[in-house]
């Protein structure tokens, strides 16, 4: 009975962390409104900084931390951070007229969600492969349905709660949701036990610190990030500002891009019952590529929700298949291999957010040309796919298993 309850946990987890890190991108039209916080376009996309680098420090140390003090141990720690930058970003509400004190809270709110995130997410996905020891592709993918479930009701709230009651009502209403959580992993044991991976899987590869063979999805993840999140974190930026369109369209159709996360991650849970797991990860960014192209020709509100809605659908499965696919095949260093996955699809999120910010403003370059250069940072994660899923090869074998 209690692993039940351990399960629910590590899965709701995902849904609010979901939550949590959409809630900034997902307000963007506010924080950047003249008429309201102000933001300029780079003073927004900087809000990203401190989240990338605490989330990589979290991924990264993480795995340590883990070893020495066990998974539990840090995923409390995550959730902590998380209640904090719950608590800061909710707290800007109260300055809407105070550029200065509300800029400061939703930028240590923004360091806050990083840190959570980095610690949080690879300690649920050990765990969810843990608990599903022999289908792990579709508890991580599960998972990640979660994730992107919580993803998608960011905007949409947003969107109601500017009407209603102010949108700060979100984090303080997810803040609530994590003490709850936080309280019931003090009754549960949540020791994630070892499954006894395959060690063979990283005895002979070569690399610096980590297995080289890691390193190939290490790159892909980071370059996977940068694509999500230029269609993520701009999504609402670029249909208001360079199409026009109102804001509640615009989040619209990043809700609708979440909301296909979630639906596409669902339908290749059933795909996988009948193909293979490699065919989806080799399709999944040829879609993205289709995508980001498409995405730069949208002109109203109803293709931009469209086409920002295929792109969720493109960009589904692809991070939770690299998580699977790299944990199992170095299942004896699954925390490592979590945390380094995760610090590299942070660096990506964070040269989409930051960089993307400081080229459109201080270049003068249309965000709409940059969905279009995107398209080549795709090409990239083609050739990646195609080598992680070699036809000869032992890591073809356990692909073909997966």
């Amino acid at each position: 009975m209690k692993r039940k309850f351990e399960i629910i946990l590590i899965y709701i987890t995902g849904l609010i962390q979901g939550l949590v890190l959409v809630t900034v991108p997902a307000a963007s039209s506010i924080l950047t409104d003249p008429d309201a916080f102000g933001f300029s376009d780079s003073a927004y996309g900087a809000l990203f900084i401190p989240q990338v680098i605490m989330a990589v420090m979290g991924a990264l140390l993480g795995p340590k931390l883990s070893r020495k003090r066990g998974l539990k141990a840090v995923y409390q720690l995550g959730l902590l951070f998380n209640i904090c930058a719950t608590a800061l970003i909710g707290a800007s509400g109260w300055f809407p007229e105070n550029y200065n004190i509300a800029y400061l809270c939703v930028l240590l709110g923004t360091t806050a969600v990083g840190a959570g995130f980095g610690t949080t997410l690879p300690m649920i996905n050990v765990y969810a492969g843990r608990f599903f020891p022999d289908n792990s592709a579709s508890a991580l993918t599960g998972l990640h349905t979660l994730l992107g479930t919580g993803t998608a009701l960011a905007p949409l709230l947003v969107a109601v709660l500017v009407i209603q009651s102010g949108w700060s009502l979100l984090p303080n209403s997810a803040l609530i949701v994590l003490v709850i959580i936080l309280s019931g992993t003090f009754f549960l044991p949540l020791k994630g036990e070892k499954t006894g991976g395959d060690q063979n899987h990283v005895q002979g590869e070569a690399g610096f610190l980590i297995p080289a063979g890691v390193w190939l999805f290490i790159i892909i993840v980071f370059l996977y990030g940068y694509c999500e999140t230029i269609f993520a974190n701009w999504a609402i930026i670029f249909l208001n500002k360079e199409r026009s369109i109102s804001p509640v369209q615009a989040s619209y159709a990043l809700a609708a891009f979440w909301a296909m996360v979630t639906v596409g991650r669902l339908l290749v849970s059933l795909l996988t019952i009948w193909i293979s797991a490699r065919l989806v990860y080799r399709i999944l960014p040829v879609m993205i590529g289709a995508a980001m192209w498409a995405v730069s020709q949208a002109g109203s509100d109803i293709t931009g929700i469209l086409l920002f809605g295929f792109a969720g659908l493109a960009c589904s499965a692809f991070f939770p298949l690299s998580f699977s696919f790299a944990q199992k095949r170095f299942a004896s260093i699954a925390e490592t291999v979590s945390g380094s996955l995760m610090a590299s699809y942070m660096m990506g999120y964070g040269f989409a957010s930051y960089g993307i910010g400081k080229v459109v403003e201080s270049g003068g370059i249309p965000l709409g040309n940059m969905y279009r250069f995107s398209t080549l940072i795709v090409f990239g994660i083609i050739i990646l796919g195609f080598m992680l899923t070699r036809v000869n090869g032992r890591d073809i074998e356990y692909l073909n298993r997966t």
